[in-house]
């Protein structure tokens, strides 16, 4: 990918250590490479790979996400192209197909359980895993995620996986019908409620916690609003809350709206990506936060101070510092004014008593008794002391 302008790059704390470390395991890559083609001279094997095979030559995994907003354009309109074909198809040809005889041809709808339908489907949500796993592997390390938020495109790269598997197998009319056998209770049509709580619920709680994560990105949001209003549209036709003129005409609507709700699904999950890596390369500019957030974002970091700091020493005999504290006598307000003279407690400082004289004092202040030369040597010593001090 060559380098952006550098009027695009925005400066963050850490990206710039990244990029270098990354840089780093790259040359280190290659100078391992070229020290075991220079061993070939003290006898060992020559290597079987030339300087090309090395891992500076080759994409990496996060190249394989599409930088261009074309590209995933491209994604939504070939989803929608593939949509409408099965659908015209299963409309129009497959009365004609099934009055002559053809007893495979509803594999070829957009409704067929196990058709090309459904393929297709279990290959588009495989990719949305692939593609939420790699948001996670550069996700998880965004500096100022203190509630661990990433974690959701752990799940969501579970959840997409489990997907693909329903969608083959029908892996939920078994969950389904077993649940009506164990328990002998049915609601909703063919035991769906069993399906909408078990797994259902779980999908449907992480979907929300990826979609409020990915806000930052609005590309992504629309696409993953748009594919939660697919599958609400495909639920409420199977369930008969929309009105609908027969059974044939429900199974295409539930079918069709399943299947672009999973186009939808991976072209969010792709735009979320492609906004991930470029954040991490400090090619997206940063929006300016709020008053809330910075908020929000202070009162986390003193929270984090408060219970990182550490704890006071203890004192005594296993009482804490607090008790020791509480223990002091309280400071009285004086009743007096403050004299420069005196101290706190009345007396007199000490060197008042020779610091009025200079250095030959004779006497001190307040007495008229003489001193003696010893007297006045010791004066000096604790007046010479006393500066040094």
């Amino acid at each position: 990918m060559p380098d952006a302008h550098p009027r695009t790059m925005v400066n963050l704390p850490g990206r710039d250590r990244r990029r270098r470390v990354l840089k780093d395991e790259v040359l280190a890559a290659s100078a391992n490479h070229a020290i075991s083609n220079d061993t070939d001279d003290e006898g060992t094997a020559a290597p079987r790979y030339s300087e090309a095979a090395g891992v500076e030559h080759h994409p990496q995994i996060t190249d394989f996400i599409p930088r261009r907003y074309r590209t995933i354009a491209t994604v939504v309109l070939a989803g929608g192209a593939v949509t409408v074909a099965l659908t015209a198809f299963e409309f129009f040809v497959l009365p004609l197909s099934t009055m002559q005889g053809l007893r495979n041809a509803g594999t070829l709808g957009v409704s067929g359980a196990g058709g090309f339908a459904s393929w297709i489907s279990a290959v588009l949500l495989l990719i949305a895993s692939i593609t939420c796993a790699i948001t996670y592997s550069i996700r998880r390390h965004r500096i100022d995620d203190f509630r661990g938020r990433y974690r959701v495109w752990r799940g969501a790269t579970l959840a997409c996986l489990m997907m693909s598997a329903i969608s083959v197998t029908g892996l939920h009319h078994f969950i389904a019908a077993g649940m009506t056998h164990l328990t002998g209770w049915s609601a909703l049509r063919d035991g769906a409620v069993w399906w909408f709580v078990l797994p259902g619920m779980p999908m449907g709680w992480i979907g929300i916690r990826a979609l409020f994560d990915a806000r930052d990105c609005r590309l992504a949001t629309a696409f993953l609003v748009a594919a939660l209003v697919s599958y609400s549209i495909a639920a409420a036709s199977f369930l008969g809350m929309a009105p609908m003129a027969n059974a044939p005409v429900r199974a295409i609507v539930v079918g069709a709206s399943i299947l672009m709700g999973h186009w939808l699904l991976l072209a969010g999950v792709i735009s979320y990506a492609r906004y991930v890596i470029l954040d991490a390369q400090g090619l997206i500019p940063v929006r300016k936060r709020s008053a809330a957030k910075i908020a929000d974002a202070v009162e986390t970091e003193e929270e984090l101070e408060r219970l990182t700091r550490p704890t006071p020493a203890i004192q005594g005999e296993g009482k804490p510092a607090a008790s020791s504290r509480s223990s002091r006598p309280t400071l009285q307000p004086a009743k007096t004014g403050a004299d420069e003279n005196h101290w706190v407690d009345g007396s007199r400082p000490e060197r008042r008593r020779y610091e009025s004289d200079g250095d030959d004092d004779d006497e001190v202040s307040g007495s008229d008794r003489k001193l003696s030369k010893a007297d006045r040597k010791r004066m000096r010593r604790l007046k010479s002391d006393g500066r040094a001090a």
